[in-house]
């Protein structure tokens, strides 16, 4: 299975003098079409002229965006297949690339599901992108194998905005791996991934999301997965690293019958400020979809779930529930929980919204001890169940040993 790391050093100017003309410039250099030109001019005048968005609950007070100069060219994609889903007729490759060996196709999909208008930062990753990653899979083939993406900042960098294009054609089956990871850093960094998915009609995907930044990254992503009709997903959601994130994430069942299973774990400690915002928007008639997050917080980490349920007007007969549940293992640790629901339909199956937050019972500390644990196995062992469903949906064993350890060494 190749490995390919593609990596460039040449830098541009920080963002606070970067430009237009330096954006052209960019992509003329890398013999971009002209059309793609045109978005990320669009998309940068955009980003000049709009305020910040509104985000109460997060802090980017440390992130001196003045001071981070965006490497131009590719830095950090790592792309792992199986030779074998090429002789399939599946494309995997990095999206610069594929703008000018598939330009139709990214044409066709790029920034259609995700609008690079929507605020500020989503006019900046739509500006600045140069990593990336398309993955296309033909009519009625199957992936089993799991295919991994990783997205990781070259030595010195201080800004990377990854771009994922998944689109699967109609009766397809994938499994997919996207990883965001770094080592420790002194100074703030600024992650801005995007990841657009499609699943056609009676297409399957099982797709992983797992967020290891190191300390310092302030990760400010987007991610849509687009369900056409009889469209199914799995979604599972890692967040990990990192000192400050705001997942902005949509499951969307446009189709007719089309449906996602979407497991997520957070784990924020020390100092951490992990944010995501998931929503599962149904469009389609006899819809169905489950949301089941998990928190943790320790120290004094900061974790919020700002999910929320959407039933749009056409919609009918659907039938959703959405769930997320914290422990809080120190005292000046905080998760804020917020779910919601909107409808705007009379016709619904069935509809809910939970919440709970607490810390770890006495009483089943003082079982697990009665049994010769100690105190830190047995929070150790609570926590690692808890989290034990989202670690058990990740299509692969050595990802799940490494992130197990990592949960292992926060608790």
């Amino acid at each position: 299975m190749p490995d390919t790391l593609f990596r460039s050093t040449n830098g541009l100017p920080g963002l606070g003098a970067l430009g237009a003309d330096d954006i052209s410039a960019m992509s003329q250099s890398a013999g971009e079409p002209g059309w793609l030109t045109e978005q990320r001019l669009a998309a940068w005048t955009f980003f000049a002229q709009a305020l910040p968005p509104v985000w109460r609950r997060t802090d980017l007070t440390q992130l001196q965006p003045e001071t981070i100069a965006p490497l131009s060219g590719i830095q950090g994609t790592s792309i792992l297949a199986d030779d074998a889903v090429t002789r399939q007729g599946v494309v995997m490759m990095p999206l610069l690339a594929a703008t000018k060996s598939h330009e139709a196709l990214v044409r066709q999909y790029l920034g259609k599901a995700i609008d690079p208008m929507s605020h500020k930062f989503s006019a900046l990753r739509a500006a600045l992108w140069q990593d990336g990653m398309l993955l296309y899979v033909p009519r009625g083939v199957e992936v089993a194998a799991p295919l991994r993406v990783t997205y990781q900042l070259a030595d010195g960098s201080r800004a990377i905005f990854p771009y994922s294009l998944v689109i699967l054609e109609a009766h397809a089956q994938l499994n997919l791996i996207e990883e965001y990871t770094s080592p420790d850093l002194d100074q703030p960094a600024l992650a801005g991934p995007t990841t657009e998915i499609f699943v056609g009609p009676g297409s399957h995907i099982r797709y992983a999301s797992v967020q290891t930044w190191g300390q310092g990254i302030h990760h400010l992503g987007s991610q849509m997965i687009v369900l056409d009709r009889d469209a199914a997903g799995e979604w599972v959601s890692l967040s990990l690293g990192g000192k400050v994130q705001h997942i902005e994430a949509e499951s969307r069942m446009q189709g007719d019958g089309s449906a996602i299973n979407w497991l997520g774990a957070t784990f924020a400690n020390q100092q951490q400020h992990l944010l995501t915002a998931p929503w599962l928007r149904h469009i389609g008639s006899n819809t169905n979809s489950l949301m089941d997050f998990k928190t943790v917080v320790s120290g004094e980490g900061y974790s919020v779930f700002d999910g929320m349920i959407k039933i749009e007007h056409e919609s009918r007969a659907t039938s959703t529930r959405l769930e997320e549940h914290a422990i809080h293992l120190t005292p000046k640790a905080r998760s804020d929980s917020i779910p919601g629901l909107k409808i705007d339909t009379n016709d619904v199956a069935k509809a809910g919204h939970a919440s709970t937050s607490g810390q770890i019972e006495d009483e089943h500390l003082f079982y697990m001890q009665s049994r010769g644990m100690s105190q830190e196995e047995a929070r150790r062992l609570i926590v690692m169940g808890f989290f034990d469903p989202a670690l058990q949906a990740l299509p692969a064993d050595d990802l799940r040993e490494r992130l197990t350890a990592l949960i292992e060494a926060k608790i």
